[in-house]
């Protein structure tokens, strides 16, 4: 059996490629054997880029990347974004939002920090974050969610207990599931939006 660099099977690659729409080859993610990248005439990049003299052509938007605050008030927690000063906003396709049902109004991009989700996430990675998917209804098993614990912003696999607590996992293996009960959920977590991309040079 060959060897896996990041000691994850070509199954759980697979997975990871699918779900975030990655240009990267499972084989290659799980092995390192093969090409990094996939190809295929129809396959697109879902951030592009664009030489900063050049006009933004009518089929992208830019997405800003933001800092995320959380304050108390009325009983509630208040979220507030502030942009990320020295951060370029992303650019993404309209026909790869459109396919996927995303509203740029409703799209921001995070930062990710700590060892937790790798190797899906790396430290430094940026996240593209749909808040049009931020209600505990909305929550799909195992998919990959942002939200506020306590004071921070986090990044698991969200699971729904049968008695309305929250699984959160993590990809990476050293980590520990956390199991909270409603009321732990009630008074912790603010769901923030299911994370639909991902970007960076984290990990390399």
């Amino acid at each position: 059996m060959s060897e896996k660099v990041t000691g994850i099977s070509r199954s759980h690659a697979e997975l990871i490629c699918r779900e975030f729409d990655l240009s990267i080859s499972p084989l290659w993610l799980a092995e390192g054997k093969g090409p990094r990248e996939t190809t295929g005439a129809d396959h697109r990049t879902n951030v592009i880029a664009l030489h900063p003299e050049d006009a933004l052509p009518e089929d992208v938007v830019q997405i800003e990347e933001y800092k995320v605050h959380f304050s108390g008030g009325n009983g509630n927690t208040v979220v507030t974004y502030e942009l990320e000063e020295d951060s370029e906003p992303a650019t993404y396709r309209l026909s790869w939002l459109q396919k996927h049902r995303l509203s740029v109004k409703h799209l921001k991009r995070f930062k990710v920090r700590g060892e937790s989700m790798e190797p899906m996430l790396f430290d430094e990675d940026s996240i593209l974050v749909n808040l049009a998917e931020g209600e505990f209804e909305q929550i799909k098993d195992g998919k990959v969610y942002a939200f506020r614990y306590g004071d921070e912003l986090r990044v698991k696999r969200l699971y729904r207990r049968l008695d309305g607590g929250l699984t959160l996992r993590s990809y990476n293996s050293e980590y520990k599931d956390e199991d909270l009960t409603p009321s732990q959920v009630a008074q912790h977590i603010t769901l923030i939006g299911r994370v639909r991309d991902k970007s960076g040079a984290g990990g390399l």
